[in-house]
């Protein structure tokens, strides 16, 4: 079931290249997509870092982390928090819908949330 999400969310963002669903240690659960890269290598370094903005955002009081978009040149990276333990790392193109994919995202976080529950 959680693969087809995962595949569900890359066909339902155009631009959408890759997505990998971690745990908190920032280990792979599941996969979609194009992974020519080492996502898995990637999104464990994300992990560390949204761990990092969790923990300044905190200690700011600035609230809770709803979403991260990491910019470069290539494209864009958007991590979401998944419950305390999870989060999802969405890899789009630099001309995705971000509003679209921050949507799709929404609406794939509640499907893991029946899945793994």
């Amino acid at each position: 079931m959680l693969d087809a999400i995962l595949q569900g969310l890359i066909d339902s963002v155009k631009g959408a290249r890759a997505v990998i669903f971690l745990d908190g240690d920032g280990e792979a659960i599941a996969q979609a997509g194009d992974a020519h890269k080492d996502i898995r290598l990637l999104g464990a370094w994300k992990e560390i870092h949204l761990d990092s903005i969790k923990e300044i955002t905190g200690r700011l009081g600035l609230g809770t982390v709803q979403a991260v978009l990491f910019s470069h040149d290539q494209g864009n990276e958007l991590m979401v928090p998944i419950a305390k333990d999870y989060c999802l790392l969405l890899f789009l193109s630099s001309f995705a819908d971000l509003k679209l994919a921050m949507a799709e995202l929404a609406r794939s976080i509640e499907l893991i949330k029946q899945d793994i529950a």
